[in-house]
């Protein structure tokens, strides 16, 4: 879905003054978004008959527990009194008490145009009928002004839920559209990130750039087995990035924190870990810089033993590529430092 099409949309409705359509775009912005409360929202707007609103809310957040459901319904509902209050009292109403009086106007979105024409209509039919006398044509009129007052206090209602009902597409349109703008900012931040360590590699160390491309390929599958090709290259990458840092030696190696330890092919964790220690030991980011790696080291490690207990179900896009995130940041940071003493 183009969001800045549907949002011109919604601008577009709004601008003819077309507010079913404007409620109905926002509404499709919503559910393609995955944003669940305000597709509640807009939902109750189109069917506010409850059934109807159960029977929907429940086809769109039936992947959410119970509680979250609860909440959807709880809150869209308190959405649409707080839009259908009105604070002003029907004529029929005056002689009632606070409490029994109506101040939710219950209508939906596509009756708001019809209804206002219909209670117009029914004024202009208001005619005198011929041949009353002078009591009967006082009485008549005196009925007439009582339910024309009344009818106007209906419309009055109506316009003014269709007044609210146009601010809030309005307000969501902007707030989406501000939301897509910053996310844009983001974006750009991250493809920055990528094209650095990119172009960093691809002269320096021509493996670790391969692997790199391989991941981000991988990254835009949505097929459930990429997702799990995409964690296994994104290791491959990290191992690759720990051979061009600090090559694997044979026997053990006294660290820089004077510890003897392995510096083997399999432990190129070990490497990256004293490749900072040594090369980057002057650096005031060192210890962000390991505190990143040790991150990331713990986000594989801990998807590693949830999958062996059993405890975890198939490894997500979303996990995946925070893997893939974390590398490249990492490896930003890194090769920031490295190009400023010249490596």
């Amino acid at each position: 879905m183009d969001y800045e099409d549907a949002i011109a949309r919604v601008y577009e409705h709004l601008e003819n003054d077309h507010v079913e359509k404007a409620v109905m775009a926002c509404l499709r912005v919503a559910r393609t978004s995955g944003d669940h409360l305000n597709a509640a929202v807009f939902l109750r707007e189109l069917y506010p008959e409850k059934a109807e609103v159960a029977r929907a809310l429940f086809d769109d957040a039936s992947h959410l527990n119970a509680e979250a459901q609860k909440f959807l319904y709880e809150k869209s509902l308190d959405r649409w009194i707080e839009l259908h209050t009105i604070d002003f009292a029907f004529p029929e109403d005056e002689g009632k008490s606070d409490g029994d009086k109506r101040s939710v106007f219950k209508i939906s979105a596509g009756e708001l145009d019809s209804e206002v024409e219909q209670w117009n209509a029914a004024i202009n039919d208001f005619t005198l009928p011929p041949g009353m006398g002078e009591f009967d044509t006082a009485a008549f009129t005196d009925r007439f002004a009582q339910h024309k007052a009344g009818i106007r206090v209906r419309i009055r209602a109506v316009t003014t839920i269709r007044a609210r009902l146009k601010t809030r597409c309005l307000n969501y349109a902007i707030g989406i559209e501000r939301q897509l703008q910053l996310q844009k900012k983001g974006q750009g931040f991250l493809e920055a990130v990528q094209n650095e360590v990119n172009n960093y590699f691809k002269a320096h160390a021509e493996d670790v750039f391969l692997k790199l491309q391989k991941a981000t390929q991988l990254s835009v599958s949505s097929e459930l087995e990429d997702c799990s090709l995409l964690l296994t290259e994104v290791r491959r990458a990290l191992k690759a990035s720990a051979d061009f840092f600090y090559p694997s030696v044979s026997g053990t190696v006294v660290c820089a924190d004077g510890k003897e330890r392995e510096l083997g092919d399999e432990q190129y964790l070990n490497r990256l870990n004293e490749f900072l220690a040594r090369r980057l030991s002057r650096s005031t980011s060192r210890e962000l810089i390991s505190a990143e790696l040790e991150h990331l080291v713990t986000f594989f490690r801990r998807l590693n033993e949830m999958a062996s207990k059993g405890v975890h179900g198939p490894v997500t896009l979303a996990e995946a590529k925070q893997g893939l995130v974390g590398l490249y940041f990492f490896l930003f940071n890194v090769c920031q430092h490295l190009s400023k003493d010249g490596a």
